[in-house]
């Protein structure tokens, strides 16, 4: 159709240039352009048909390629064995396990190794800083520090709030001033001559407009959470202390890390000392959960996840408690020894544990030995508690206080 189009083009250009008596030889230019493009057409267009029509021919005329073994399945191919050419001596299990013709190995994909990730640590500056910036807006504060008592008043600072402080993480100061009692988890000190000397707060670069400073115990931690105040009222506001004691408590959360294989003894005189130390009651309670005759018999992550689950109730319902592992799915926690406050960690608790469904749906067996004077060591009160334990796992009640 092309060719037919450019050749009556041509014959109609070659009329009208001879019709209308051209004599320059632009006028001839349309004439000869259309001729030539007639011309090419009428050699190309026939030659390249004649080019497809060959290589079809070839390709039909080519033989069939094989089909693929790779495509079957089979990716090795090995000669039939002859009983001439096996070894004289060798394993006759090895013989039998040749292949007889060849050999389909599936290809078995490794999973790669993930590399566990560590734990953050709560003192990395980070974490540490936004927590501390959020105290010091509660308490109006002038500065709030996180330190630690390494030698008698030599105090290494980990964490910082405000511009006022002289000591970055890592450096240490001296404060010749008792801050805190060993019966105390929280005090606040005036500044000035009635309280903490100004030349003492080594730490601020002014210590003169100070005029309250604030201490709390950071839990179980060697930790101190350090606040000072510049304006008048200072720290003496009605909550404050509160709010100060409370925020240590905050910070022993996200610090304390028990260890796995420390003394249960030593934990346990531990916390006697200190609750004769603060004249505060204390109990020892020792769970268990229903189920554990089952849990025993498990394995994998069915048992770590259970005890995951158990000890995070545990931990959740007394947040200002310490529990500890004391042996496969044991625990004992360390509760107030009230009685109404024995009675409310008991509800909540066996209401936590229970929601939790699977074999933790029956609850769980606790022995509670409250702390008196005749537990003279850690000894006492832990027999106390076990024999509490076997008596509610006897039943009929699921919690037996001694």
């Amino acid at each position: 159709m092309l060719r037919v189009t450019f050749i009556i083009l041509a014959i109609v250009a070659t009329a009208v240039t001879f019709l209308i008596g051209a004599t320059e030889w632009w006028e001839f230019a349309p004439m000869a352009g259309l001729i030539i493009i007639a011309i090419i057409l009428l050699i190309y267009i026939p030659m390249s048909e004649r080019a497809e029509r060959k290589d079809e021919q070839n390709s039909s005329n080519r033989p069939p390629e094989p089909p693929s073994l790779k495509e079957d399945g089979i990716i090795d191919i090995r000669p039939i064995t002859k009983k001439n050419d096996l070894p004289l001596e060798g394993d006759p299990s090895e013989a039998e396990a040749a292949p007889d013709l060849f050999v389909n190995t599936p290809k078995v994909e490794t999973p790669a190794v993930q590399p566990q990730k560590k734990p953050r640590n709560p003192l990395e500056k980070h974490i540490l800083i936004p927590v501390l910036r959020g105290m010091q807006a509660a308490l109006d504060a002038h500065a709030v520090g996180l330190i630690q008592r390494t030698e008698e008043y030599n105090y290494k600072v980990w964490g910082t709030v405000g511009l006022d402080w002289s000591c970055l993480r890592g450096e240490s100061f001296i404060l010749r001033h008792n801050l805190l009692q060993e019966s105390e988890t929280v005090a606040i000190h005036t500044v000035g001559e009635n309280g903490v000397p100004t030349t003492q707060l080594k730490y601020s670069r002014t210590p003169a407009s100070l005029t309250s400073l604030g201490i709390a115990a950071v839990g179980q931690t060697p930790y101190l959470l350090l606040a000072d105040a510049a304006n008048e009222s200072g720290l003496s506001h009605p909550r404050a202390k509160e709010l100060l004691e409370s925020f240590g408590k905050t910070l022993s959360l996200m610090l304390y890390r028990e260890d796995p294989h420390r003394p249960r003894r030593e934990i346990i005189t531990e916390e006697m000392a200190r609750a004769r130390r603060q004249g505060t009651q204390l109990a020892l309670a020792i769970t268990v959960p229903q189920k554990a005759e089952i849990l025993t018999r498990s394995y994998g992550d069915v048992l770590s996840k259970t005890e995951q689950l158990f000890s995070e109730c545990l931990q959740n319902a007394a947040p200002n408690s310490r529990v500890v592992k004391f042996g496969e799915i044991t625990y004992g926690v360390f509760v107030d020894g009230r009685k109404e406050q024995l009675e409310a960690w008991h509800t909540d608790i066996q209401s936590a544990v229970k929601s939790q469904g699977g074999l933790l749906t029956g609850g769980i067996y606790v022995g509670i030995a409250r702390m008196t004077e005749e537990h003279k060591g850690p000894d006492d009160l832990r027999d106390e508690a076990t024999r509490a334990l076997i008596r509610a796992h006897e039943g009929p009640a699921e919690t037996v206080i001694i």
